[in-house]
């Protein structure tokens, strides 16, 4: 078995090398554009002959790198081979992130020299944000979603450091700001555990998982802010599920092609008993969607591509990531409005947590170029509902604009 699996590796090698040089001879321009940009970034002013060289060695490094990336199929075989060799931790092509084939079998980006962040300047804008929302009588709950790492098991391979989980716990140790934390309902409570909420080749949760959020959420939305949700909104029996097989080659599966780990199934959970008079408006894009919940919310044709590299399925619940967008539910005569501020995690959230409100609108901080403080003022929501995943608690970017 291992000298097959030797032979086998050797041929994948070769392979990568012949398709590597046929894919530079096929392109010499952009291969020449992309030495010259990578070395301009690695040279120095005034450099020295060494120091010439040097970024030589980078300008061709970034050249084979982003040629690498525009073929797929050297991809695929990148990744067969490091699988073939049983490598654990594979660098990627940007110089940030390696991926990471954790213990379970899933891949997860990890930084390539990570380091324990610093959460309490975000803890603190979180709560300046909180607080100014309450000065107008509007409640903040701030929820942080699972990351794919469980907290509570040891999933990382050796030598793979990481510390989204530790910045969490410090994050909520600081903030005064009402929260809700939803990794102890997943590792205890999640139908097949934590890491069956989670893709095998990207990072995100599943629908199945989005939706087990949002049973979490809408109880604390009833116990703690007045919201009445009927149980035929937040039971799992009363959804069908529409299951796409091995359709999904998620984010770290793209960097790392389909023979690595394979690829993941896609599901719809559509209601079985779906009305009408849901809409969903993306304002910058002048979209305006209307109808069943399916109408409004799922973009079908994310689901249609013959290319696993370029399609992504994970965002045919409402379409990707806007700056801003609203979802209206005419259904609900008396219900709440909600401001969701939120990042990727919340696209297969968002249409479940629209069914349990009147109006929810939602805002990508890192897209978002008004005030959301104002933003706020002017919409006078029945509740903020921040939800970031434990991976985000020291990104800057989605709480600064917080309190710009």
């Amino acid at each position: 078995m291992n000298r097959f699996r030797q032979s086998a590796a050797a041929v994948l090698l070769l392979c990568m090398m012949a398709c590597g040089t046929a894919r530079v001879c096929a392109h010499p321009t952009a291969f020449i554009q992309d030495f010259r940009a990578g070395y301009a970034g690695a040279r120095p002013e005034s450099p020295t002959f060494f120091e010439k060289l040097g970024a030589a060695f980078s300008g061709a490094e970034h050249a084979v790198d982003s040629a690498v990336s525009r073929c797929t199929p050297l991809i695929t075989l990148y990744g067969g081979f490091q699988r073939l060799v049983g490598c654990e931790i594979v660098q990627d092509a940007n110089a940030e992130n390696n991926v990471v084939r954790l213990k379970n079998g899933k891949l997860n980006f990890i930084a390539r020299d990570a380091v324990p962040g610093d959460p309490s300047e975000n803890a603190a804008r979180l709560d300046a944000f909180a607080a100014d929302a309450a000065l107008q009588g509007i409640p903040t709950l701030f929820v942080l979603a699972p990351q794919k790492i469980c907290k509570y098991e040891d999933v990382k391979p050796a030598g793979a450091i990481e510390f989204g989980n530790e910045n969490s716990d410090r994050f909520l140790s600081l903030l005064e700001t009402d929260s809700l934390d939803l990794r102890p309902a997943f590792y205890q409570d999640a139908p097949g555990g934590h890491d069956a909420c989670f893709f095998n080749t990207d990072h995100h949760w599943t629908p199945e998982g989005a939706f087990f959020a949002f049973q979490q959420i809408a109880a604390q939305l009833e116990d703690s802010y007045g919201f009445q949700i009927s149980a035929e909104i937040t039971d799992r029996m009363n959804y069908e599920t529409s299951l796409y097989p091995k359709s999904f080659l998620g984010s770290q599966g793209k960097r790392v092609g389909p023979w690595y780990a394979g690829m993941d199934d896609f599901s719809l959970l559509l209601p079985i008993q779906d009305s009408q008079g849901f809409s969903f408006e993306i304002p910058h894009k002048q979209v305006v969607r209307t109808g069943s919940f399916e109408d409004a919310f799922i973009f079908s044709e994310m689901l249609q591509t013959n290319n696993n590299y370029y399609g992504n399925p994970y965002v045919a619940y409402t379409g990707g990531d806007y700056p801003l967008s609203i979802a209206r539910n005419d259904g609900l005569t008396d219900g709440k409005t909600i401001l969701l501020i939120r990042q990727s995690f919340s696209c297969a959230l968002a249409p479940f947590l629209a069914r349990a409100c009147k109006e929810l609108h939602i805002i990508d901080p890192r897209y978002y170029e008004g005030s959301i403080q104002d933003y706020a003022a002017d919409l006078r929501p029945d509740l903020i509902l921040v939800l970031y995943a434990a991976s985000d608690t020291c990104n800057d970017a989605l709480f600064r604009p917080l309190t710009q």
